[in-house]
Order: structure tokens, then sequence, then C-alpha cells
């Protein structure tokens, strides 16, 4: 599901869900993702809740495309409630054990209210399905998520709080660090992950070599590593990586 598409195979023209129009509702689109041949087509156009695109069931997203019709449900989430920099500092602590009182919905009769997301996977497929320049509770997602479409808006570097989507470079034992590398519009940045707690390097470690050749998500505050294009974090909870298959 994605809240824009483009109107032809060279993705060269966008549409965004909130300007598609009636007589768009039996047009073919083109996915965000150029190496995914997925048939995309307006949904809930005259509902009462935002218009979107999705695939059909016969021409579907290849695999591993974030824009696939189980990715992000915009109206299961309260957007209004959504802090970033607040949703990323909170990937960085402990999770905590959740007793069985808290589980919700055990005895539950009533209406679960919408919640934000929070989630890195959560997180990650609201910024795709979205157009970089667009807004998510007033946040632009482009400053949210680096990837291939938002890299000119990183001219001089990644400082802050930030989503990325990377790929593996090479690990060091010795430094209990990982490096990740990003090419945005043919400029290399160097992302290094650093590491506090041994085991959890040595877990995330094991988990990024093994899936070497997907995408990998990272959340975190990053600063200047001292080096030229590299830009350095620490990671103290699982919940900071995903990996995209």
């Amino acid at each position: 599901m994605a809240m824009y598409v483009f109107k032809d195979a060279d993705r060269e023209h966008k549409l965004l869900a909130r300007d598609a129009l009636r007589q768009d509702k039996s047009i073919r689109f083109y996915c965000p993702n150029k190496d995914c041949d997925a048939h995309m087509y307006v949904r809930n156009l005259d509902g009462v809740s935002k218009a979107y695109f999705a695939a059909i069931k016969s021409h579907t997203h290849v695999k591993g495309c974030p824009y696939r019709s189980s990715g992000f449900q915009h109206d299961l989430y309260d957007e209004n409630g959504f802090d970033f920099e607040n949703a990323l500092f909170s990937l960085t602590m402990p999770s905590k054990p959740q007793s069985k009182s808290e589980i919700p919905g055990e005895h539950g009769t009533g209406e679960v209210a919408p919640k934000p997301i929070h989630t890195i996977r959560q997180i990650y497929s609201m910024c795709k399905s979205y157009d970089s320049s667009d807004l998510y509770n007033g946040k632009i997602i482009g400053q949210m998520l680096l990837d291939e479409r938002s890299a000119y808006m990183y001219p001089k570097g990644v400082f802050g709080w930030r989503l990325i989507e990377l790929k593996y470079r090479y690990y060091s034992s010795d430094r209990n660090e990982i490096a990740l590398v990003c090419l945005p519009n043919g400029k290399e940045y160097t992302f290094i992950v650093k590491f506090g707690d041994e085991r959890l390097f040595k877990e995330i470690r094991k988990s990024v070599y093994e899936n070497r050749n997907h995408l990998i998500i990272v959340a975190g505050e990053w600063n200047s590593s001292g080096k030229y294009n590299t830009f350095c974090t620490e990671i103290k909870s699982k919940k900071q990586l995903t990996i995209v298959k």
C-alpha cells in the first residue's frame, strides 16, 4: 500500500493519493519501487478514510518491496500522536517485560483507540508509503528517513535522529562495530554502528552478516565520526535495527 505512485513505467510522473480523481479509479499505476512491476490502483477514493494505492492480487509486489499490500495501514494508527524523535529515542530503551494484565484485548469489549506508530518497522513502512517531500503529523518524510528518494536533502551529511536505509560493508570484532553504507546520488556515506554491550553486538552482527545482501534499516541519533563522510550512532537495543527481506 502506498500514498503515491507513478503514472509511467519510467517513474517520471508522480501522483499523490490526495490528488487522485474519480476518473483515475480504473487506471493502472506503477509502484514507486522501480524494481517492482506491481499493478497499482487507487483505493478508498469515495470512503471516509484517506485514499491510497494498492496492488491487485494478479500483479502483486516483488518479495521485499516496501510498498506491498501488507505494508503500512494508515487508518490503524494515530498520526496526531506521533512524535518522531521521541519514537526513535524509545527504540533505544530496553524492552520491559509484559505482564498478563498489560496484554491488550484479553477481556476488552469496546473499540480499541488507535495508537501512534512506535516500532522501527512501522515507522519505516509509514515513511516508505509516502513521498519523501510529503508530511506525516507535520514532519517531512525525508527528514525522518534517508533513502535514495531523500538523498538530496542531505548534501552536508546526516546529523540527529534519523532512520537510514543501508547496505552491509564490514564488521570489526575488535571495536564492536558494524560498518554500513548508502550511496545517495552517487555520493558515498559510511555509517558506523557502535555497541557498548558485546553480547548485543554479537547477536546483531550475526543477523546482519547472514542478511548482508538485504536492506538494513537503522534508527539512531547520528553524529560525525571525525572521518570524511562517515557518521556513527550507538546501538543500545535490538529494536533499533530491522532487515527488509
